[in-house]
């Protein structure tokens, strides 16, 4: 074991000079006259998982708190840092009265002497510019499909740059932020698969509802067996009808002088609605 220096001075005083003994009795009697001071003082600390009974110094409670003897309550307790301690940034939801640090969590609720921690649940983050205080938005992490979280948490938000598209993780899948469930839109895509890649959370119309295949769901003039009855009236010439009535006969549309049919590929429209 290796020794280090300390400000400890070992004191002795003379033995005298009528001393006569064994070795022993020398070695007992300059035990007697000696001490052991300091110019400076000297602090000791008590490293344990165990509360010591008395003073025996700063104690470092499982090597991680620091507990100091408390000649009052006659125990030891916990040593106050906080006026060592600088606040990372502020929690209320008041906006603080300085700006150091220039940093801002605003939630619910302020605090009370009677309820210290009822902060409530956060809303907002916000950074202090110079001038006021501005609210905080992170720009979402981005990638490739292929680079998607594996372990998304609700929420978690996702540029796919294969499709150009923000995504978020809600349901158990990832879909796009745009769009409330029930929502429908055209897109156009060569293939039915290619819209569905495009459009995560969002699926085919009458893709699991066969009966609403072919039918118009669009400008709907009456509440199919709503109560009240929802009516609008259409223009002359234009029968009232509910959402997904059929029309009668099929009209079959050409696009200069071309059936729809034969038209290329990447003009190919697909209805899709929001899950």
């Amino acid at each position: 074991m290796s020794l280090k220096d300390t400000s400890l001075i070992v004191q002795a005083a003379p033995l005298p000079t009528t001393f006569k003994g064994s070795p022993n009795d020398f070695l007992a009697e300059m035990v007697k006259r000696m001490r052991i001071v300091s110019p400076n003082g000297a602090n000791f600390i008590f490293i344990g998982d165990i509360q010591p009974t008395s003073n025996v110094g700063p104690w470092l409670k499982n090597g991680t708190q620091w507990w100091v003897w408390s000649d009052v309550e006659n125990t030891y307790v916990p040593l106050d840092v906080s006026a060592s301690v600088t606040i990372p940034f502020f929690i209320g939801n008041s906006p603080p009265a300085t700006n150091i640090p220039p940093v801002w969590l605003q939630t619910t609720n302020n605090s009370t002497d009677q309820n210290p921690n009822g902060f409530g649940t956060p809303i907002a983050w916000y950074f202090w510019n110079g001038t006021s205080w501005q609210p905080f938005d992170s720009i979402p992490n981005s990638g490739a499909t292929v680079n998607r979280p594996s372990n998304p948490v609700n929420y978690q938000r996702f540029f796919d740059t294969d499709i150009n598209v923000l995504l978020h993780w809600e349901r158990s899948a990832w879909r796009t932020v745009s769009g409330s469930p029930g929502d429908v839109k055209f897109v156009t895509a060569t293939t039915a698969a290619a819209a569905l890649t495009q459009n995560p959370g969002w699926a085919i119309w009458g893709d699991s509802n066969t009966a609403q295949r072919g039918r118009m769901f669009v400008a709907a003039t009456q509440d199919a067996g709503g109560t009240p009855a929802y009516q609008q009236s259409p223009p002359a010439g234009v029968n009232p009808a509910p959402q997904g009535a059929t029309s009668g006969e099929n009209t079959k549309l050409q696009l200069n002088g071309a059936s729809l049919t034969t038209l290329p590929p990447q003009i190919n429209l697909f209805a899709m609605i929001k899950q």
